[in-house]
């Protein structure tokens, strides 16, 4: 096996407070970072390219995620799994490892999305999800916010509702968007096929002002149509935010 190379496939989650999200940083702990210095150290190499099927931004959690990496040693893979966990901080969790072809990369292969957002909707904080949703201490109109929702739905120009991220698609068909409240816990789920930067968490601030009554469930239509990212500069919270499922 001298000189052949192996790419291996990370099924992970993790729980994203205290990290400056997943890319790769420079002095602060970010999720690539943590597990580039777990594959290293196994491997016993300098550096490998750890590709991630996407970027979360500090504090956004992932119930699923991927990630491959390319290198020129072969170590089992119930043997990686077992090796990385015990080496990795315990807000990281490696549930998955196996081999795939060379030309396998995380980032292309993913085909959709699911994320979910967290509201806890009271007027008392709930110390149980600090860090885990977004306190919203004044009552929220749901059936507004559904009824917004749904001019979501369907393929759309989502420009108004990301925030620097030239070069990629802005055209993007939402299968679903869907909200449901159990007590004061209210659940924020979409379905895509990829998401442009900060997309998912100004869709949620968006409904949160609908919910407030601040805006009409109808001029989401009209904040699409003007495809500018200024006219809904309502971001939510990125600690109630996951990255629920990745279809590869």
């Amino acid at each position: 096996m001298e000189g052949e190379y192996f790419n291996y496939l990370l099924e992970l989650s993790f729980l994203g407070t205290g990290f400056h999200g997943w890319q790769y940083q420079p002095n602060v702990p970010t999720v690539q970072g943590e597990l580039l210095k777990a594959i290293t150290r196994l491997f016993k190499v300098e550096w490998v390219p750890l590709i991630g099927c996407s970027r979360t931004d500090a504090g956004v959690h992932a119930e699923q995620f991927f990630a491959n990496f390319k290198v020129d040693k072969y170590i089992e893979p119930h043997k990686v799994l077992k090796a990385l966990n015990g080496m990795l901080p315990p807000q990281i969790a490696v549930k998955g490892v196996s081999l795939v072809p060379l030309s396998f990369n995380s980032r292309f292969a993913a085909k959709g999305k699911i994320y979910r957002y967290l509201i806890w909707n009271n007027r008392i904080r709930n110390p149980f999800l600090l860090d885990r949703a977004w306190h919203i201490p004044f009552p929220l109109d749901v059936g507004a916010m559904e009824e917004a929702a749904k001019h979501f739905v369907g393929k759309h120009d989502f420009t108004t509702f990301a925030k620097n991220d030239e070069g990629r698609n802005p055209v993007i068909e939402v299968e679903y968007l869907q909200l449901q409240r159990d007590g004061d816990l209210i659940e924020i789920r979409i379905k895509a096929t990829h998401f442009l930067r900060y997309m998912v968490r100004r869709i949620v601030g968006t409904l949160v002002e609908i919910g407030l009554g601040r805006l009409k469930p109808h001029e989401v239509k009209e904040l699409l149509e003007k495809r500018d990212p200024s006219a809904a500069p309502y971001n939510a919270k990125p600690h109630g935010l996951y990255l629920h499922k990745v279809f590869l």
